[in-house]
């Protein structure tokens, strides 16, 4: 966007015959903005939706603001379906079955949960609390739910 912005500013001439002189500046305080905010390490960095290991599942949680988030642990055995269905619309996402408590899903999915009253979703399967994730937060969904089947499989 920055680079964008800059070309705009620098070519205004060649371009904008009747337009007010102050646009060109506009271009280049959003040229500067977006140059400043790219920079920002903390916009760089990668979101965490959970971790895997031989213990289990483990979501930061999401009303956390500090560099070192609180985690809930999930053993494996607690851990339900996990499969590829339609998130939203017709976008397809990984969705993953919990039996977790109340307690646990308000204190580490609070703004899902909030979101999907909204939106007037359940997420709610039988005693089980799903939590989805949408298309774009994994490379590719099915190798993504083989890993995780796999490294269930071997720790139940």
């Amino acid at each position: 966007m920055s680079v964008i912005f800059f070309i705009s500013y620098w070519t205004y001439e060649s371009w904008a015959s009747n337009s007010p002189w102050f646009l060109k500046y506009f271009f280049l305080v959003l040229g500067l903005f977006f140059l400043l905010v790219s920079l920002k390490p903390k916009n760089r960095k990668g979101w965490v939706y959970f971790t895997a290991d031989d213990y289990g599942l483990h979501f930061p949680s999401s009303s956390s603001p500090s560099d070192d988030p609180v985690f809930l642990d999930v053993a494996w055995k607690d851990v339900g379906n996990i499969k590829r269905e339609k998130v939203y619309g017709n976008a397809y996402g990984v969705s993953i079955e919990l039996k977790i408590t109340q307690n646990e899903i308000d204190s580490h999915f609070y703004n899902e949960v909030r979101a999907n009253k909204i939106l007037g979703c359940s997420q709610m399967r039988g005693e089980y609390f799903v939590i989805a994730y949408g298309n774009n937060a994994f490379q590719k969904i099915p190798h993504a739910i083989e890993q995780l089947l796999a490294i269930k499989r071997a720790n139940i």
